[in-house]
């Protein structure tokens, strides 16, 4: 038997008659529950506008002094979904009939008959467990709907992620995500080549599984939006967004306790650890691309710091971590001074404080030592790169770079040099950018896109044009014009398709070639979309004859 409860709401302004409909309601049988009783519609309002209350039945007499049964239904209407049933006399008939009207199919005749008053309960029961199957096939049906809905975004999300450099148009479906803030994390289990050695299968696919349990469960109790997918080997790709009315700081924050929470666990609970790394937030999920592939760069600097880590592309280096090393303190001292050299254009004082930091890496004693803080020098180099010189597309140095030194300098001379030219090839990247003049980047930007409709466009294409990295182009172009790069090429190619189907005798699928879409039926669907019919309808109803 259904546990629900029937939950009713009883308004007579006679107590007596109260008090026996609800002695009538109890007895009919378990299913029944009576949650209010009023003597007048105005109290009901006035209850539930203060506190909304939680019914399936209102049980109403007509005609009551202040506020009637009639308006008392229409205005609780108003407000909520149930079934009405009204209370009457035998010369109330034009009551009836409005009562009827207002959606009250069941009405009880004075004075009450018990037995009749029992039979239309069952009556009225039976409608409501019809009402609650009902409910909860449409619930079934939009809960398969939703998953269904995921699973593509997810799909897309992991073809995004896998660093194929797409095609603005194949961003369309980026419309379906909420729209507020966004963060990337890339979760890979430490060590996972040697454990997976150690262990067998078996064992390994257990605790893999038992690492994913972990992840999934802390996102299904995090209280927001996310999606969630396979990574390579032994890592997930988890996309977070921001609650309704999150402050951007106070999301940056969150996550970021998220994951040191979810190591944690994950640390706590079985034999493995995690490390992670952390995009910037951003609004634009045609982003992910080269948002993916900054937090996937992050990763190489895991031998560095060593497992479990939470690596952030807005990361400062802890030295206290090295607090062994002697001169730990003056070799930071060279780094950020390297750094203010080349805000500062010099050249002279670059090369100076480079062979300063050269000569204190001369002075550690392991090449571990010498690893990190070469590591160091190349996350604050990335650091100033994104936050102080936007429109460099290229990045300040190859992430990889740094890493390389040691391998191909044979002694700290060689070193020397190596890092001298990696560090004057960066001064010369910024001499470039201090010395270009680009006059009104958005235009230039749109008029790129204007003359390569036809084309390939990606955004990564848009950028490298007006030498922005396509991070911050997406959000300046935002920014400056109130639209997407993906919506202004959209508009742009779905009118100049609108030219062509006029002034041309092109076929459709040429039209659409020409706009830059492979695609005719996904073309036919856009240009609908934008002009309210397909585009051989909308040839067809201009060309007319008047």
């Amino acid at each position: 038997m259904n546990s629900r409860k029937i939950k009713t709401i009883i308004v007579d302004d006679e107590s007596r008659i109260r008090r026996g409909i609800e002695k009538l309601v109890l007895a009919a049988g378990e299913e029944w529950q009576v949650v209010a009783v009023y003597g007048d519609g105005r109290e009901l309002l006035e209850a539930y506008d203060k506190q909304p209350i939680d019914f399936n039945v209102l049980i109403t007499d007509i005609r009551m002094p202040s506020v009637d049964g009639l308006t008392l239904i229409r205005e609780m209407k108003k407000r909520t979904a149930f079934n009405p049933v009204v209370i009457s006399g035998f010369d109330d008939f034009s009551y009836l009939q409005t009562a009827m009207r207002e959606g009250a199919l069941d009405y009880i005749l004075k004075p009450i008959d018990r037995v009749e008053f029992k039979k239309q309960l069952e009556a009225l029961k039976e409608k409501i467990m019809n009402q609650w199957k009902e409910q909860e096939r449409e619930e079934e049906v939009k809960a398969q709907t939703a998953k269904f809905a995921y699973m593509k975004q997810v799909e897309k999300l992991s073809e995004v992620s896998k660093g194929f450099e797409l095609e603005v148009s194949l961003f369309d479906w980026t419309k379906d995500f909420p729209e507020g803030n966004y963060m990337l994390v890339y979760i890979s289990i430490d060590q996972s080549s040697n454990y997976s050695r150690l262990m067998s299968r078996e064992e390994w696919i257990t605790w893999m599984l038992a690492n994913e349990n972990i992840i999934e469960e802390m996102l299904a109790e995090s209280g927001r939006k996310f999606w969630k997918w396979r990574g390579e080997d032994s890592s997930w790709w988890i996309l977070l967004c921001s609650n309704e009315n999150e402050e951007i700081e106070t999301f940056r924050e969150k996550i970021y306790n998220f994951t040191k929470l979810m190591q944690k666990n994950v640390l706590c609970t079985i034999p493995l650890s995690n490390s992670m790394a952390i995009s910037r937030s951003f609004t634009e999920l045609a982003l992910l691309q080269p948002m993916s592939r900054d937090v996937l760069s992050l990763m190489q600097y895991r031998p560095v710091f060593g497992s479990s880590q939470i690596l952030q592309q807005e990361m400062n280096i802890d030295l206290q971590q090295k607090s062994e090393i002697e001169n730990a303190g003056e070799l930071q001292q060279f780094i950020l001074k390297i750094i203010q050299a080349l805000e500062n254009m010099n050249e002279k004082e670059l090369k100076k404080q480079l062979s300063q930091f050269v000569d204190g890496l001369q002075s550690l004693r392991l090449s571990s030592e010498v690893e990190f803080f070469l590591q160091s020098l190349s996350i604050q180099l990335i650091n100033y790169g994104i936050k102080f010189t936007p429109r460099l597309n290229t990045g300040l140095l190859n992430l990889q770079d740094t890493a390389d030194l040691l391998k191909k300098a044979a002694n700290m001379d060689e070193l020397r040099t190596e890092l001298e030219k990696m560090i004057l090839d960066v001064f010369q990247k910024l001499s470039v950018l201090d010395k270009e003049k680009v006059h009104d980047e958005v235009q230039v930007a749109k008029q790129w896109i204007l003359e390569n409709l036809k084309e390939n466009i990606t955004i990564e294409k848009i950028a490298s044009h007006i030498y922005m990295n396509p991070t911050y182009f997406c959000e300046f172009f935002k920014s400056e014009t109130g639209e997407t790069v993906l919506d202004f090429v959209t508009r742009s190619r779905i009118y100049k398709a609108r030219g062509l189907l006029l002034g041309t005798n092109l076929k459709i699928y040429e039209i659409s070639e020409q706009v830059g879409y492979a695609d005719t039926k996904y073309f036919s669907k856009l240009f609908k979309k934008h002009y309210g019919e397909l585009p051989s309808k909308y040839r067809e109803n201009l060309m007319r004859p008047i």
